[in-house]
C-alpha cells in the first residue's frame, strides 16, 4: 500500500505541472517528491495565481482534490474550511508539515507550494466501499498481467492470453481505467500474442490417419514452440441412428509444441477430415458477457481463424481385408448359448454388402481379457468384430414372453495397431409372443443385423 502511496503521489504531482517545471522558479527541496514518513501516506502540491491569497487558495484546493483522489469520492467542499482555518483535518488524521511561497522570475505568477501527511491507517479506512473494489480489480489485474508475462517467457502463450483475457474481465467489470489495464489496453496486448499463433501439421498419413499437430509462435525459420496449447480436434463420426455427427477431443500440446493424432475413436467415419482449433473460448466467452460481443468481435474471429485441416481415408485399408466375426450369445443368467442367430444374421447383412467374413467363437464375454489373445490368435486378420450379446431379465406377461437383448456391446478392431476404430455398446432389440424359442431367435437376429448397419460403413 505505501507502494501504491508513493506511485499515486508522483502521479498526480507531475501531471498538470510539467510545464510549470521550466519556468524559473524557487521551489523547496520536498517539491515534488515529498518526503517518506512511516505510516504516513504523504500529499505534494503546487498552487498558483495572480497574487499570493490566489495561489494559496488554488494548492489548499489541489490538495483536496489530491486526497479526493486517493479517497474515491470527493471531500473538497465537506473539509475545506477545516484545512484552509486549521491547516489540518482532524477526520483523516492530515496535517500540513510545511508550506513555501514563491513568484515567478517575471514577477506575474505566485505560487504556493503545500507538503502534508495523512495517517495511513486512518486515511485507508476513510476510502469508499467502490474505491477499495476499483483498486482490489486494479492490484488483480497487474497480478494476472505479470503471470501472463511469465507464461509468455516459458512460450506457453495461450495460457499468457488466456490471463490476459482474465484480466480484461476484471478490468471492464470493475470499470479499471489506468494506463495500461483498461480493456483496450489489455485488447491490445492480448491481440498481439494471438496474432503471432499458428498451427501446422507434419507427418500427414492419411491411410493410417495420423497426423502431428504442432502449434508455434511465428517467427519465420526460427518459431519457438508453443508448449501447454489447448487445440481441439474436431471429425465426423456414425451415430446410432444411422447418420452422422460432428464429434470433439481436446488436446494439449505438450513440451514440444505438438501431439499426436491418432484415428482411434470409436465411430470415425473411415473417410473425412480432421478440423485442428485453438481452443481459448471459456476465457473469451466469459470476457465477452462483460464487454460485449462487439468489443471482442475482431478477436474471435481472429481466434477462430487459427486452424488447420488433415484429410485422411482408411477405407481402402478396410475394404481389401476379410473380416472375422465372432459373436456370442447368452441367456438371462449368463450362460453361453449354442445358438448362433446374432452372428448369423450380422454375416448374412455383411455378405449381402459384398464384404467377406470368417466366423470363430471364444466364449469370453470380457473383451479386456481376451484382446491379447484374439491379437495373437488371429493375427493373419486385421480386423476383427467381436460381440458378446445377451438377454435382459425375461419379464413373463399374459399373453407370452417378452425378451430384452440389451446387454450387446460390439467392437470392431484393428489387429495391427491393436486400437478399438468403432464401439457399439447401446444397440439393443425387442421381440415378444408365446413361443420363447422363437423370441430369442427374433431377438438376436434383430440385434445382429442392427449392429451389422451400424458397422457396414467402415467397409
Amino acid at each position: 500500500m505505501r507502494r501504491l502511496s508513493l506511485l499515486l503521489l508522483l502521479v498526480l504531482t507531475l501531471t498538470g505541472c510539467t510545464s510549470l517545471m521550466n519556468d524559473e522558479v524557487d521551489r523547496p527541496l520536498w517539491y515534488p517528491n515529498g518526503r517518506r514518513v512511516a505510516g504516513q501516506v504523504c500529499f505534494v502540491v503546487q498552487g498558483s495565481g495572480a497574487g499570493e491569497a490566489a495561489s494559496r487558495d488554488d494548492a489548499y484546493n489541489e490538495l483536496l482534490v489530491q486526497v479526493s483522489e486517493y479517497l474515491g469520492y470527493d471531500v473538497a467542499g465537506r473539509y475545506y474550511r477545516e484545512l484552509v482555518n486549521n491547516q489540518s483535518i482532524a477526520d483523516l488524521s492530515l496535517e500540513v508539515d510545511n508550506s513555501y511561497s514563491a513568484i515567478s522570475s517575471d514577477g506575474r505568477t505566485h505560487y504556493h507550494y503545500l507538503l502534508a501527511f495523512a495517517d495511513e491507517d486512518v486515511i485507508i479506512g476513510m476510502r469508499s466501499e467502490a474505491f477499495r473494489r476499483l483498486l482490489a480489480a486494479e492490484a488483480e489485474v497487474v497480478a494476472l498481467k505479470a503471470s501472463a508475462l511469465e507464461h509468455y517467457k516459458a512460450n506457453n502463450d495461450v495460457e499468457a492470453i488466456r490471463e490476459v483475457l482474465r484480466a480484461m474481465t476484471i478490468a471492464s467489470r470493475e470499470g479499471v481505467t489506468s494506463e495500461g489495464n483498461s480493456p483496450e489496453d489489455l485488447l491490445a496486448l492480448a491481440t498481439g500474442h494471438l496474432s503471432s499463433i499458428e498451427i501446422r501439421l507434419s507427418r500427414e498419413d492419411g491411410q493410417a490417419g495420423t497426423v502431428r499437430v504442432r502449434v508455434v509462435r511465428n517467427r519465420g525459420l526460427l518459431s519457438p514452440a508453443v508448449s501447454g496449447a489447448p487445440v481441439t480436434a474436431s471429425f465426423t463420426v456414425h451415430n446410432h441412428m444411422d447418420g452422422y455427427e460432428t464429434f470433439s477431443v481436446p488436446f494439449v500440446t505438450g513440451a514440444d509444441g505438438s501431439f499426436t493424432f491418432e484415428e482411434y475413436y470409436p465411430q470415425m467415419t473411415d473417410t473425412g477430415t480432421v478440423h485442428f482449433s485453438l481452443d481459448i473460448d471459456d476465457e473469451l466467452a466469459a470476457a465477452e458477457a462483460v464487454t460485449g460481443e462487439a468489443f471482442l468481435y475482431d478477436f474471435r474471429r481472429m481466434a477462430e481463424g487459427i486452424q488447420a485441416s488433415f484429410d485422411y481415408d482408411m477405407s481402402k485399408a478396410l475394404r481389401d481385408s476379410t473380416v472375422l466375426v465372432i459373436m456370442d450369445e447368452y441367456d438371462e443368467s449368463g450362460r453361453r448359448l449354442e445358438t448362433n442367430w446374432a452372428r448369423d444374421a450380422f454375416i448374412s447383412y455383411f455378405n449381402q454388402e459384398g464384404i467377406e467374413t470368417d466366423v470363430a467363437s471364444t466364449g469370453d464375454s470380457d473383451f479386456a481379457s481376451a484382446m491379447d489373445e484374439l491379437v495373437s490368435t488371429y493375427s493373419d486378420y486385421d480386423w476383427i468384430i467381436w460381440s458378446a450379446v445377451g438377454l435382459s431379465p425375461v419379464v413373463e406377461q399374459p399373453d407370452g414372453y417378452e425378451v430384452y437383448v440389451a446387454e450387446g456391446y460390439t467392437l470392431l478392431l484393428d489387429t495391427r495397431g491393436r486400437r478399438i476404430v468403432n464401439l457399439d455398446e447401446i444397440t439393443r432389440s425387442v421381440s415378444w409372443g408365446s413361443d420363447r424359442e422363437a423370441c430369442l431367435q427374433e431377438a438376436f437376429s434383430t440385434y445382429g443385423s442392427s449392429v451389422a448397419g451400424n458397422m457396414s460403413p467402415y467397409f
